[in-house]
């Protein structure tokens, strides 16, 4: 067993012995807690993508019911026409921007605001541009939300695997080969004492005998 299986130890003491299986206990349940909460976050990892996948599949059904309603009126109108209309009616459009607390990851929360109504100088060419408007907006924005969420339950999912790892495979077995070596130590310490008391006792016995 090298130095580096172990953690280094200035004196192998019962004292020194104590604290390491009590860290041992810690690191378990650390272990575990880590463990538990890594399959919590790839619960909501999972639920969020199916919801992402979800949102990701209506926002291309409608952007392919709208695209061909924009070309037509693209084809009638300049550009710049129906850039300066969407400016308009889109002016006062915001979202509203949240967090919520999912197993101690900030993710965000999203809501469309003060969509404006629908303004007559739009073409009506674009009818189906209106008339989907609104339902793409959402779930654009809720996609935004999920996709975010995706990206930050994620990073936490990676960083408490490496925690759950560097305790499995590297800290808990260096705990347990040093409380194994050490009770080596004090095996190999009492089979010396044993020794030094046998032979102690033999020249004693040695020396009453001569006497």
């Amino acid at each position: 067993m090298s130095s580096g299986d172990i953690i280094k130890i200035a004196r192998p003491t019962k004292i020194e012995l104590i604290r390491l299986r009590r860290r041992l206990v810690l690191a378990r349940r650390l272990h575990r807690i880590l463990r538990d909460r890594m399959t919590l976050l790839l619960q909501e990892f999972y639920i969020a993508l199916e919801r992402a996948l979800e949102l990701r599949s209506r926002v291309n059904g409608l952007l392919s019911e709208v695209y061909p309603s924009y070309y037509s009126a693209l084809g009638i109108h300049s550009y710049e026409y129906l850039n300066a209309v969407s400016d308009s009616v889109a002016r006062d459009f915001r979202v509203v921007a949240g967090v919520r607390n999912v197993i101690g990851v900030a993710v965000p929360m999203l809501e469309l605001r003060d969509l404006p109504q629908s303004s007559p100088l739009i073409p009506i060419e674009a009818h189906v541009v209106q008339l989907r408007r609104r339902e793409l907006l959402e779930s654009l924005v809720l996609l935004a939300e999920y996709e975010k969420s995706l990206v930050l339950v994620g990073s936490e999912i990676a960083r408490t695997r490496r925690r759950v790892v560097m305790l499995e495979k590297f800290l808990i077995p260096r705990i347990l080969r040093t409380i194994a070596y050490l009770k080596m130590k004090f095996d190999e310490m009492e089979r010396e004492e044993k020794v030094r008391l046998m032979r102690t006792k033999a020249v004693l016995e040695r020396t009453r005998a001569s006497q």
